[in-house]
């Protein structure tokens, strides 16, 4: 088939739903992956036949779209600040809220040779990004999970970053004190998951499931961060809608004080920085 028709049969192929508001323009995002160029070249050469091989790439990939799994999953990159990181299903896709914490985090007034740590870190997005940003920063990563692990290992090699990585639950595998410790933890309440869209729920379980109020982990991190962070430091977490209020009446109680909330595009007090009082 040619461009042309490659795109008009992916559009027709690919539902509209809440992932997907526009299906043509996921279609072009789609082939021009699996061919590896970009969807300009695909409108500037509608009438160009498609490689049989790239096509059966491509009609696969649509069949696995149109059953919910998330595009970055077929790719297996997603990009992130600039840069693409592989992804899979055992880490979470990253979304543009957690690149809002990357921001808020490289704003804070910090040492030029700053301890980072990022807690619950994933694909390594954040640890790798400051890392990247902050050459001097000296940046740790944690994760419990192993293939969680991995995949940053393999983005670490990726980038040529210096991000030392541990495995363990939260913080039990490193040493404080921290300038700054940033973490995107799970925080969907349990009972929000089964009514995510589709693609959220490609992401593993174990990334997203926050406990009844979505706030489990969250609490376990701001009991700790009081003895992780020096006098000096902060910490930047992400966090859901209508999260912030109780957050910050958690992190008074720990000890802490709420230094600066940031709004993300939608309006939602998405990140919270927090500090030693």
């Amino acid at each position: 088939m040619t461009v042309a028709e490659a795109l008009a049969w992916g559009a027709a192929t690919l539902p509209t739903r809440e992932g997907i508001p526009d299906p043509r323009r996921e279609a072009a995002w789609l082939l021009g992956a699996a061919w590896g160029v970009e969807e300009i070249t695909l409108w500037l050469h509608a009438e160009r036949e498609v490689p049989e091989e790239i096509e059966r790439r491509y009609v696969g990939w649509l069949e696995r779209r149109a059953a919910g799994e998330p595009a970055h999953h077929l790719t297996g990159f997603c990009p992130f600040f600039g840069r693409d990181f592989e992804v899979s299903p055992a880490v979470l896709v990253p979304r543009p809220e957690t690149e809002l914490l990357v921001e808020t985090a490289l704003a804070l007034p910090l040492s030029t040779e700053a301890r980072a740590l990022d807690v619950g870190t994933g694909s390594g997005c954040i640890a790798l990004t400051l890392a990247a940003e902050r050459p001097r920063w000296r940046v740790s990563a944690v994760d419990r999970s192993p293939a969680a692990i991995a995949v940053a290992l393999r983005n670490r090699n990726r980038h040529g970053v210096a991000v030392s990585l541990f495995l363990g639950d939260l913080t039990t595998a490193v040493a404080p004190p921290w300038d700054l410790v940033v973490a995107n933890l799970p925080y969907v309440p349990t009972g929000g998951i089964r009514v995510a869209p589709i693609e959220v729920r490609h992401d593993p379980p174990a990334a997203l499931d926050g406990g009844a109020d979505g706030l489990g982990l969250v609490r376990r991190m701001l009991d700790d961060l009081s003895r992780l962070l020096r006098l000096c430091g902060g910490a930047a977490l992400e966090i859901g809608e209508g999260q912030a209020e109780i957050v910050a009446e958690l992190a008074s109680a720990a000890g802490l004080a709420v230094a600066r909330r940031v709004r993300d595009v939608g309006g939602v007090e998405r990140v919270i920085v927090l500090q030693p009082r």
